[in-house]
């Protein structure tokens, strides 16, 4: 028994893969014009993902239990808190994907709109919701929204799980996972700054315009597919570290994430760069590795094709550079950063003394990424907050992990201060879901609740016209919608929700 639990520490990052990588399964096997072609990519994946999982379980690791029950309590308790299956009160974000689950349940796949004139198919990262919407397919809507509470509440506990479990013993692992939830930047400071309310349950991180870094919290509360797509690169990119997975099984996690979020994938690849030339200047890229992106690439390119198609029709280019944005973005980082790395660095000699300092070298290229992409745009501000999502957990990590050590009771009282304030946004996304009353679930389509302010904005980043589609690659690969739905006419989609920012 003893041996047996030494060799099972891989399992519940196994159980990520599994979360992960079964919606792009799904994906290829109801999406692809061919059964021929769905068979040979499906083919394809399991290969890469056996070459993965057998990466995975070749060093033997014990399980901490009491850790992973931790975790999964963590995990379990934010999803539900963020609304996810509307037990507690579901934010903006969340009525928008209600309307996504709603038409993959009710309609076949892939779902089609009639929308602005033009014949259109569902074209979003759906590796969120294609399981939970398999089994709302079989047991209804609403055994949809619990099915994605599961998955949601399995997958970031296992990651909480991998995320601590870097830096043993026990009591660092723990703090590492206080400090991953509770981190953020200034943003009470930044909204008390500009003047802009900061009453009890408001969100308040968009207190910059167009710059935003979420904290964890928020992340999971608003944007779980993001999230869950960043934390699952990161915790593979920690294994690399560990010597637990080689740059290929990397290089397969990075594009099974991509189904969950292309954009946190975006902020992924600068370290999934570092991992590959680490790897082939070790010596440490073989057949077996090439065999292993063979069979990732050719597994996952219709995926890819789907989630570029029409993608030209999305806002995006490089930021407005003048003035207003230069002050802006000096003020944005010096309090969104500024705090954080101040501790590290006067903590630096510390670390550097530690023989498990496993992020110390990544810092340049985890402050570069973030000091760049406030610079892009994609729509108004979700390249910013989407991209800089890895490098936001590997910071939280890094400081974490620093911080963990025993110092001076100047310097612990400074690193206290730092995440209290920090703390203050994730805070009041707490506060919000405990005061503000749940709402029922929705059966809006997604182009009626796309209707419905706050987000009446253009859909261009959830549908892809078909035109468009069959007159380029991904035409011959993929597979056409059977009928087009358009625009209900109904009455309120929420008429029992309640806007916490305009509330008394």
């Amino acid at each position: 028994m003893v041996h047996r639990s030494a060799r099972l520490g891989h399992l519940p990052f196994a159980a990520v893969i599994v979360v992960v990588a079964v919606p792009n399964l799904l994906f290829l096997a109801t999406h692809l014009a061919s059964p021929l072609l769905a068979i040979g990519c499906i083919g394809c994946v399991l290969a890469s993902l056996v070459f993965l999982l057998r990466d995975l379980a070749r060093i033997a690791e014990p399980l901490d239990g009491q850790l992973l029950i931790i975790a999964l309590i963590a995990g379990f308790a934010l999803c539900c808190l963020g609304g996810q299956a509307h037990l507690f009160f579901a934010n903006d974000d969340w009525l928008i994907r209600d309307a996504v689950l709603h038409d993959l349940v009710a309609q076949p796949w892939p779902v089609g709109y009639r929308y602005d004139g033009d014949a259109t198919v569902l074209r979003a990262p759906l590796g969120l919701y294609l399981v939970p919407a398999a089994i709302g397919k079989i047991l209804g809507l609403a055994a949809g929204h619990a099915a994605l509470l599961g998955q949601n509440g399995i997958l970031f506990g296992c990651l909480f799980y991998g995320f601590g479990r870097a830096f043993p013993p026990r009591r660092r692992s723990l703090w590492v996972l206080v400090v991953f939830v509770l981190f953020g930047g200034w943003d009470v400071v930044g909204t008390w700054l500009l003047g802009k309310p900061l009453d009890l349950g408001r969100h308040i991180e968009n207190w910059m315009p167009s710059l935003q870094f979420s904290s964890h919290v928020t992340q999971i509360f608003w944007v779980p597919n993001h999230a869950a797509s960043g934390w699952a690169f990161v915790a593979a990119y920690l294994l690399w570290h560990r010597g637990r997975l080689s740059a290929a099984s990397l290089i397969c996690v990075f594009g099974l994430c991509a189904f969950w979020s292309p954009l946190s994938m975006i902020g992924a690849l600068p370290f999934l760069a570092r991992a590959t030339l680490a790897d082939l200047a070790g010596g440490r890229f073989g057949l077996r590795d090439l065999a292993h992106l063979g069979f990732t690439g050719l597994g996952l390119l219709p995926i890819a094709l789907y989630l570029v198609a029409d993608g030209g029709r999305v806002a995006h280019g490089l930021a407005a550079i003048d003035a207003n944005f230069l002050i802006g973005y000096g003020v944005f980082i010096a309090l969104e950063l500024g705090p954080a790395l101040l501790i590290l660095r006067l903590a630096r000699p510390d670390a550097a003394a530690e023989g498990s300092d496993v992020l110390g070298k990544d810092m340049p290229l985890i402050v570069g990424l973030l000091l760049l992409v406030p610079f892009y745009r994609i729509g108004m501000n979700d390249f910013v907050m989407r991209a800089s999502i890895p490098a936001l957990a590997l910071l939280a990590l890094r400081f974490g992990q620093v911080t963990a050590k025993a110092a001076p009771f100047w310097r612990v009282a400074a690193t206290v201060a730092v995440i209290a304030v920090g703390a203050g946004a994730p805070l009041q996304e707490i506060v919000r879901a405990l005061r503000t009353p749940t709402f029922s679930i929705s059966t809006c389509n997604l182009l009626t609740a796309g209707s419905v302010p706050p987000n009446d904005g253009p859909l261009f980043h959830y549908l892809a016209r078909l035109d468009v589609i069959q007159n380029a690659a991904a035409g011959r690969v993929l597979a056409t919608p059977q009928h087009l739905l358009a625009p209900e006419k109904r009455g309120l989609c929420w008429p029992d929700r309640i806007d916490p920012n305009s509330a008394p």
